[in-house]
């Protein structure tokens, strides 16, 4: 028995064999070139977004040599994050004890 997996396709499903192949008026026949180059684009996909999470590779759609570039902007982000509180927490310190910015 043939199963029909997309009438739009022609994809069919041998049950007593389990294999998948392109339906034909009459007879159907095996091929899985189509499906191959869908998992092989997946597979890129796939692989793409398992390099984002290093922060020393590139995204696969980027400029040429921009290998590093999350790690560097990572790193200038905090700098700016850490300076941003110590200088919050200097100028509470100095309002705190009463030596204000030309307080009274």
């Amino acid at each position: 028995m043939v199963i029909v997996i997309n009438e739009k396709y022609n994809v069919v499903l041998e049950e007593s064999t389990l294999t998948v192949g392109e339906a034909r008026p009459g007879f159907y026949k095996v091929c899985l070139a189509p499906i191959d180059e869908q998992l092989n684009i997946l597979e890129d996909a796939v692989d793409d977004l398992l390099n984002i999470l290093d922060p020393s590779t590139t995204y696969s759609m980027a400029q040429p040599n921009r290998e590093g570039i999350t790690n560097i902007a990572g790193f200038i982000t905090m700098l700016m994050v850490g300076l941003t509180f110590g200088v919050l927490a200097v100028a509470l310190v100095l309002m705190t004890y009463g030596i204000g910015f030309g307080g009274a």
